[in-house]
């Protein structure tokens, strides 16, 4: 079974514009605990800032298995752990 890294920057800029209200959101799926519906385990992490601040990019940042996320919103973040596992994202 494949395992889903998601990294969450923890940093302060990115704390400041909802980074833990994403890493919360995708903790309290209770679908996602575990076992994603698409086979996946689900491994989400807050990891120190990431340095990628900058005048053209903002925050929050989220990586789902290596792959950046600018401005990461919960459902944005949720769309790539379903494709990631094989599934589409609905909606």
């Amino acid at each position: 079974m494949a395992t889903i890294v998601v990294e969450v920057c923890a940093g302060t800029h990115c704390t400041m514009l909802g980074a833990m209200n994403v890493m919360d959101a995708i903790q309290s799926l209770e679908e996602l605990r575990g076992e994603a519906p698409g086979g996946c385990a689900v491994e989400v992490r807050a990891v120190p800032c990431m340095n990628l601040c900058g005048s053209d990019v903002h925050g929050p940042f989220v990586r789902v298995d290596g792959a950046l996320l600018e401005n990461a919103q919960s459902e944005a973040v949720m769309a790539a752990i379903m494709v990631r596992c094989g599934r589409p994202a609905e909606g």
